[in-house]
């Protein structure tokens, strides 16, 4: 009896000594969003021998919904320049997983680019490839 009336004591304590918690004083839920560049992006690269073709699915990662609105608001511009960045690509990089991974550290960059040019923000967290399929 004396141990459970020391603990309400205890916890009635605490509560009182850490004050209400009010609803401003939580911080506003902010959730990542995923762009998805419909349809796949389809393109030919390599500068010599056979066509050689690419078809990939790219997603932006950006964190709420007035960066959505932004990237969202731009995706034409975004597909235009992802087009012509992969197509001017070499079978060495389509070819390899350092390679992908080079260039989707480069796209995110350029996407970046072109967001802080549009915007003045970067506005996208991270760019991911949903499929990456290669023709040589």
């Amino acid at each position: 009896m004396f141990r459970s009336l020391c603990y309400t004591l205890l916890m009635l304590s605490l509560i009182v000594l850490a004050g209400p918690v009010r609803a401003e004083d939580e911080a506003p839920a902010v959730t990542a969003k995923y762009i998805y560049l419909d349809p796949a992006l389809v393109v030919n690269y390599g500068s010599s021998g056979r066509m050689k073709y690419l078809r990939t699915e790219v997603a932006l990662k950006v964190t709420g919904a007035e960066a959505a609105g932004k990237v969202t608001q731009h995706k034409p511009y975004i597909r235009n320049n992802l087009v012509m960045l992969f197509s001017a690509q070499e079978s060495e990089t389509m070819n390899t997983s350092q390679g992908r991974e080079s260039l989707r550290k480069v796209a995110l960059d350029e996407v970046r680019a072109l967001m802080v040019k549009l915007e003045g923000m970067p506005y996208v967290d991270d760019l991911y490839f949903n499929n990456f399929v290669v023709q040589n």
